[in-house]
């Protein structure tokens, strides 16, 4: 394989739009695809990722890539962007032969966001984007780019303080700004409210309007029917399905191609919760400061019965996660009260496990993952007590208690022997969600964004699992960006607001437009004041 010349500066991607040949190693106009994949294989041991995968992007064109988790989506857009080597086949970009590395990927034109988000925490978010090229990190021209594209970020902010869809943001825009012209993004709306991520897709109908070539990536078919020209669909490492317009198939045929099998519906009876008896959570006038030391919570008074549901939804950053390091004994709260089945939290989250709290973390990656150490070491770091021979850990209790989990809950966990930091964000959430929802004595779960990174069947055994742990008489706090989850699974949905409540609404009786106007700061009460109340008053 040969490899590309050097890209030449771009025409002033923050001036205006793009208009007229592609420059660089893409230079003339192009009859043919912006990037073509031939019969590309890739083996890791045993495992074949990818088997002679082959699909195009053209000018002007967003191709949706959607697969169930493991599926060989990643790896794909790895090899694309030379993360990885290819066993077999070939990648061509504007007709030429192109080696792999990222460096040479990202000289002939490719821009890659990564579902792993890769900001150092240390740096202000224009010392991010100043990493990605010269002249980038100027403070105008992130804020004119910021206003462009419909994606908010403050240059000035500190990376380690912004929150995971803030995070997002960022890694898109400053891909944006390189003026790539073949722009991949891995899940890209998968932590953006409905309301950002419309404005990102409509972010992206300008980049195809442009003449750039997008590669999609998501779990959400209705984006796909939305924005994607074409479809490419990927199980077991092969391609089973590629359309050229994915509105000529029902959802059930894409779910189909994608898992092989039909994915049955929630069940819509349920029990009542139990409001009469003591709550599962009670936050009496909470307010607790942000890791900048601002106030992140302001006056939050919440409670959720157990057998209940109650789903949490806000613009990312509006305290949600202060909300459930405030429940779980992770962040003290400054003021007021926070009760775990009708005692009070005054310790750390060690405290709060033994009062029968467990959780799904908002970043597993920072917040749970322990680099070098494998899933089933991970999975003993979830258990009350670990089995000892003598005074060693009994691994092999360990691997058959998790084996056990595993079974009971149904997530399809990766091997025990895997090194989980190595794994896609999709399997370490399978993880994760194996470890809190299989704990049986369970009182409270404060799960956030729990089925982030998960293909379609994974969401839907996810969802039933929170049904059984709420039908068991536990109480649950859910965030989550999708708002038709946090509709089909809640009984309330709390909406937060610059760190308040600003409503609680019944789910049975939601109504997206109310709901997407309170998290943008629209009818917001006094403090303590609920818009809709179901069973609760301030």
């Amino acid at each position: 394989m040969t490899e590309p010349p050097p890209a030449q500066p771009l025409s002033e991607p923050l001036s205006g739009p793009l208009s007229g040949p592609l420059s660089g190693p893409l230079s003339g106009p192009l009859s043919g695809p912006l990037l073509a994949v031939r019969g590309l294989t890739v083996r890791f041991g045993e495992v074949l990722a990818n088997d002679h995968v082959a699909f195009e992007v053209l000018p002007g064109e967003v191709h949706a890539l959607i697969g169930e988790n493991g599926a060989g989506k990643s790896t794909l857009l790895k090899l694309v962007y030379g993360v990885y080597r290819p066993d077999a086949g070939e990648i061509l970009v504007g007709g030429e032969p192109m080696s792999t590395s990222p460096g040479r990927a990202r000289a002939a034109g490719i821009g890659m966001v990564f579902q792993d988000l890769r900001l150092v925490p240390a740096l202000t978010v224009a010392e991010n984007i100043a990493l990605a090229g010269k002249g980038l990190g100027g403070h105008r021209k992130i804020i004119e780019a910021a206003a462009r594209y419909g994606l908010a970020v403050d240059p000035a902010a500190r990376a380690g303080h912004l929150s995971i869809g803030e995070r997002q943001r960022v890694e898109i825009l400053k891909v944006l700004m390189t003026g790539a012209r073949i722009v991949i993004l891995d899940e890209p709306t998968s932590v953006l409210t409905p309301q950002e991520a419309e404005a990102l897709l409509d972010a992206v109908r300008g980049l195809r309007e442009r003449g750039l070539g997008v590669v999609l990536v998501t779990h959400k078919l209705g984006e796909v029917r939305a924005i994607a020209d074409r479809v490419t669909v990927l199980r077991g490492g092969k391609v089973t399905l590629q359309a050229a317009d994915p509105r000529g198939h029902t959802d059930a045929e894409l779910v189909t191609a994608m898992v092989g099998r039909t994915v049955p519906a929630l069940p819509a009876e349920r029990p009542e919760p139990a409001r009469d008896r003591v709550p599962a959570l009670r936050l009496s006038g909470v307010s607790a400061h942000g890791d900048g030391g601002h106030l992140a919570l302001r006056e939050v008074e919440l409670t959720v019965a157990p057998g209940e549901i109650v789903g949490v939804a806000g613009v990312a950053g509006s305290g949600q996660r202060e909300l459930c390091e405030v429940a779980l004994g992770v962040r003290r709260a400054a003021t007021g009260t926070v009760e775990i089945c009708g005692e009070p939290l005054t310790r750390g989250p060690r405290a709060a496990s033994a009062m029968g709290v467990t959780s799904v973390s908002e970043d597993p990656l920072t917040d749970a993952v322990v680099p070098g150490m494998s899933v089933t070491q991970h999975m003993a770091l979830g258990l009350a007590r670990l089995p000892r021979r003598g005074l060693n850990v009994d691994w092999r209790q360990v691997a058959q208690a998790t084996g056990e989990l595993e079974a009971a809950v149904g997530l399809g966990m990766a091997a025990g022997h895997r090194t989980l930091a190595g794994l896609s964000g999709g399997n370490v959430q399978r993880v994760m969600l194996t470890r809190a929802l299989g704990r049986a004595d369970a009182r409270l779960i404060v799960a956030a964004y729990p089925s982030r990174g998960l293909d379609i069947a994974t969401t839907r055994r996810t969802q039933e699992l929170l049904l059984e742990r709420r039908a068991a008489g536990a109480g649950l706090l859910v965030v989550s960006e999708d708002l038709d989850e946090l509709i089909a699974l809640s009984d309330r949905i709390a909406v937060m607001y610059a760190g308040r409540i600003a409503g609680v609404v019944d789910a049975a009786r939601a109504d997206r437009e109310q709901i997407g106007r309170l998290m943008l700061g629209g009818e917001v009460a006094g403090p303590g004041e609920l818009v809709s109340t179901a069973g609760e008053s301030s």
